[in-house]
C-alpha cells in the first residue's frame, strides 16, 4: 500500500494507491474520511510522523 499526501489551498488530501481516503481542512481542523476500511490508526500515525 502506498500512501501519498498532497496539500492544496489549505486542504490536506491523503491517497492510498491513487484513491482519496482522507481530507482535512487545515484552517478549521475539520476532516472527512472517505474510505473507512482503508483509513485506520496506523494511517494517522504515518501521517503525523511525516510532519
Amino acid at each position: 500500500m502506498v500512501y501519498t499526501e498532497e496539500t492544496k489551498d489549505n486542504e490536506l488530501y491523503v491517497y492510498m494507491n491513487g484513491k482519496l481516503i482522507y481530507k482535512k481542512w487545515l484552517n478549521t481542523g475539520q476532516s472527512k474520511i472517505f474510505d473507512v476500511m482503508a483509513y485506520d490508526k496506523y494511517t494517522l500515525k504515518s501521517i503525523q510522523e511525516k510532519e
